[in-house]
């Protein structure tokens, strides 16, 4: 028997009607086994045993062993072999029914082991690929009473590795059920030679009773009732079996799930409902019937022919959801009148039918628990391959891994939106719980996650801010992976860069650090070339000096040289100034002052005349062009401000997210305003949409003593929240949150109190005097 592919069904289990089977069901009656008095009364086969299974103890004890293992007691194999050396008995002693009928006597089988004078308990063995059994046998020592227990827990104790194999390659493969008829399993033929119905051949216990058979080789089989006790209640400890009746069993099985959430194979309790009910049919066809006969229940036998006849499962659903059909077959024959008078045949055919009833309506109870396993089966693959996914990615990209956590238990093929939602929660805590992320808002309101393992931190910002300098994408990670770092480093977590080593973590922040620096000296180059144009100013330079010294050549004077130099070198630096580089900003103010939008000049600033007498014509186009930026915050504000959110923080901005926020809905602003909705270019668009927001918020700005690199230095709340204060308390009340998370950093303490403070007590400072 393969461990790999045992299948315990495939041997007959002893016919539970006979009296040695009824002994399965009960536990042993007492731990203790006696010095027989009455030895006279005991076989010569079964008084050789007990003497040889002394003589083996002593043996054992002679080696000054005191432990109790498994490989030191004798076995029933061993018998015949060890019988050979009594010449007292005769080749019928040593035979097979001799020595069945001698263990039957010193194990007490008859009386129920009261007056016995051996135990025997089964153990488990490997033998290459298979697993078999073997059965111990004890005899009392040199005391009147012998403990069996410690023979007892020490035979078991070596079984449970084997034990755990064969029931998770059970739970695993499932059982040889017949597809046509499962209910062959539980019919077998009684002493009177007639099929006759035994419920509980569908066991774990019968499974498991066909192992342990093996053992007494070509005897006859003892029940062994301590271990089948012992085995169950192992099997509920370590979760790999539930309880039916307190003597039956099943195996809880691996689900076969397909990816759209249906059954690959039936599971185990579903299998146990069809077999009882096709075994039950089979029964009451053969045995019910008749007695509905000889009674004459005409409106039974209608009923239960109309019953009979009718197609049941026909599809794999069906079979899966079996409980209507239990209900309609149980409801016929539950209220079967059975004969008054005594005879033990209706009797017999009573009990069994309720016993397979009472199996029946357990196991479809028990159903239900199914369901609950498939919903969590399918949790634990998609948890699985998200956790898994994590460091991998991280590990082989050094970048962090976008998940949107709806979009993964969405492909799962939950329908349920309860589970749906409850598995979210649940994916986002066992990810959460074990790596860091930064949370991405998405227009529709819903969140995307910026996952990393901080296990390769440096790793992951020395990537990003080597390809950030190209890649826009890189770009954006890179400030998310900055804020993670921070909150990683404020105090240390004990995980940070724990995957890298210490010599590598120093040289790429020694890299990212050279980065940062070349790429704030290539924002001062742009910055001078923005204020300067040296190639301009050089050439004019050159070309004014050239000029005045022709002058001073044909003039044959020093003076054209002497005023010309100077000359030139200011008219260079203001060529060079004029014809300076223009920034992205600076080409959006050009295009806005060329009249595109008119009325909003200087970056969409609007235009005061600086005239004290101000004509009623500039007061009146002043007016217009306040007019047009109303119009344009109020076409953006919703979108920028969103009414419905699901943190305090999304109606909170900064000029950065402000940005992002205009680009992510400029058509929807777009469509809300005619003059906007005429425009081609959307730089345009968002940059006088950003203007006329600016003009229109509450603009907190942090000083630099308190400012953190981090953390925006510029906070932009909607004027109408900033009046409530309701929002003031809620908004509040967050930042003294995240104060507490980082309570030991002084620098964040102090940020947030900046902002506390500056939101429940001078939040009127930022009130806007003017409205737009």
């Amino acid at each position: 028997m393969s461990e790999d592919s045992i299948d315990l069904s495939d041997t007959v289990v002893e016919n539970p009607s006979s009296k040695d089977e009824s002994s399965m069901d009960r536990p042993s009656a007492q731990s203790y086994i006696f010095l027989s008095d009455s030895v006279g009364s005991l076989t010569p086969t079964a008084r050789c045993i007990l003497d040889e299974l002394k003589d083996w103890h002593k043996r054992v004890e002679k080696h000054g062993s005191k432990e109790k293992h498994a490989s030191y007691l004798m076995t029933v194999d061993k018998l015949p072999e060890a019988l050979g050396k009594y010449t007292n008995l005769g080749a019928q002693g040593r035979s097979e029914n001799s020595i069945y009928h001698a263990l039957r006597q010193i194990l007490d089988i008859d009386h129920r082991g009261q007056n016995r004078a051996a135990y025997a308990y089964p153990y488990l063995i490997r033998t290459g690929s298979k697993i078999s059994s073997k059965i111990a046998l004890v005899a009392p020592q040199n005391e009147n009473k012998t403990d069996t227990q410690p023979y007892r827990q020490a035979c078991f104790r070596f079984s449970q590795e084997l034990i755990k194999v064969l029931l998770e390659n059970r739970g695993k493969k499932g059982r040889n059920w017949d597809d046509e008829n499962p209910g062959s399993l539980l019919l077998q033929k009684n002493k009177e030679g007639n099929t006759w119905l035994y419920p509980k051949l569908g066991s774990l216990e019968a499974e498991i009773s066909s192992l342990v058979r093996k053992g007494f080789g070509n005897l006859p089989y003892i029940p062994m009732p301590d271990f089948l006790q012992d085995f169950t209640v192992f099997a509920r400890e370590q979760n790999l079996a539930v309880s039916i009746l307190a003597d039956y069993h099943i195996v809880i099985d691996e689900l076969n799930i397909l990816p759209d959430g249906s059954f690959r194979r039936l599971p185990e309790v579903v299998n146990q409902i069809l077999a009882h009910m096709n075994g039950l049919e089979h029964f009451t066809k053969d045995q019910l019937t008749k007695l509905a006969k000889d009674a004459k229940y005409e409106s039974f036998l209608a009923t239960f022919s109309d019953y009979i006849s009718k197609p049941k499962f026909p599809s794999l659903e069906s079979k899966m959801n079996p409980e209507e059909e239990v209900k309609k077959f149980l409801s016929i024959i539950e209220n079967f009148p059975y004969p008054t008078e005594k005879g033990n045949k209706s009797l017999s055919v009573k009990e069994t039918i309720e016993l397979s009833v009472k199996i029946l309506k357990r196991l479809s109870e028990e159903k239900g628990s199914v369901l609950t396993r498939k919903d969590d089966n399918i949790y634990g693959t998609v948890k699985n391959a998200v956790i898994s996914r994590i460091p991998e990615h991280t590990k082989n990209h050094n970048t962090l891994l976008r998940i949107d956590f709806e979009e993964e238990v969405a492909k799962a093929g939950i329908t349920s939106e309860e589970k749906t939602n409850e598995y979210i929660k649940r994916l986002k805590d066992d990810v959460f719980s074990d790596h860091s992320y930064y949370e991405e808002k998405l227009p529709d309101g819903r969140s995307v996650y910026y996952v990393v393992d901080h296990g390769y931190m440096a790793a992951v910002i020395h990537k990003l801010a080597f390809e950030g300098r190209t890649n826009p994408e890189y770009k954006k990670q890179l400030g998310y992976a900055k804020i993670i770092n921070h909150k990683l480093s404020n105090p240390k977590h004990p995980e940070l860069n724990n995957k890298l080593k210490p010599e590598l973590i120093a040289k790429l922040n020694a890299d990212v650090k050279n980065m940062e620096v070349e790429e704030l000296e290539k924002e001062r180059s742009n910055e001078i070339r923005s204020r300067f144009n040296v190639v301009p100013g050089i050439l004019t330079f050159v070309v004014s000096t050239l000029i005045f010294i022709t002058g001073a050549y044909y003039l044959r004077s020093a003076m054209p040289i002497f005023f010309g130099v100077p000359f030139s070198v200011v008219l260079g630096f203001m060529a060079a100034i004029y014809f300076r580089e223009k920034s992205t900003e600076e080409i959006r103010e050009d295009i806005k002052n060329s009249g595109k939008f008119s009325g909003v000049g200087d970056w969409g600033k609007p235009t005061y005349s600086s005239s004290a007498s101000a004509s009623y014509e500039d007061e009146a186009e002043t007016n217009k062009k306040e007019e047009k930026l109303s119009h344009i915050y109020k076409a953006a504000d919703n979108f920028v401000f969103p009414k419905r959110f699901n943190k305090i923080t999304d109606k909170v901005l900064d000029p950065k997210s402000l940005r992002s926020r205009i680009y992510e809905n400029l058509d929807n602003i777009k469509r809300n305003n005619m003059t906007l909705g005429k425009e081609k270019d959307d730089d345009k668009v968002a940059s006088t949409v950003e203007y006329a927001v600016l003009q229109s918020v509450s603009t907190i700005l942090i000083p630099d003593d308190v400012a953190i690199r981090d953390l925006p230095n510029t906070i932009l709340i909607n004027r109408n929240d900033m009046k409530s204060a309701l929002f003031r308390g809620q908004l509040a009340d967050h930042y003294r949150e995240e104060m507490n998370k980082k309570k030991f950093d002084k620098k964040l303490v102090k940020y947030y109190t900046y902002l506390i403070n500056t939101v429940e007590m001078e939040y009127y400072k930022y009130l806007p005097k003017k409205r737009v």
